[in-house]
């Protein structure tokens, strides 16, 4: 392995980088195969089936946009979420022959994010909660 490698770092480049000229039309060693796109008046109508079939694929894989398809979904999700907690907490509705209407206290914690910022409870402390400013009252002792 080690000697093959020794050889062809040693060995010389078959044409200079310095003298390549820049490809254009005339002088691409790499010809393409085929034109594109064909003559479809030249084709068979099972050849032309089969290029209209190849090119749809091409597009559609040229088209494909995963980030897009990510953030729509992401989207619904949101959307039917929101649909969800607007129709347990909000709606009156009759659902097999029973009429729901959430409570109003469903209804007063769901918009006080379930007690958190509930104006009545807002400065009350935990009584497991650190004092506020321990070094003020160490002071004064």
């Amino acid at each position: 392995m080690f000697p093959t490698l020794i050889r062809r770092a040693v060995q010389s480049a078959k044409e200079p980088l310095t003298t390549k000229i820049p490809l254009t039309i005339a002088n691409n060693p790499y010809k393409a195969r085929k034109v594109w796109p064909p003559d479809f008046k030249e084709l068979t109508h099972q050849q032309q089936l089969r290029f209209e079939k190849k090119y749809k694929r091409r597009v559609a894989l040229a088209s494909r946009s995963p980030r897009w398809e990510k953030g729509v979904k992401y989207a619904q999700l949101a959307t039917m979420a929101a649909a969800m907690v607007w129709l347990i907490f909000y709606s009156e509705f009759e659902w097999w022959g029973q009429k729901y209407k959430p409570s109003e206290e469903l209804r007063k914690h769901a918009i006080n994010l379930f007690g958190v910022l509930d104006p009545e409870k807002r400065y009350e402390r935990r009584k497991d909660a650190p004092e506020v400013n321990p070094s003020r009252n160490s002071d004064s002792k």
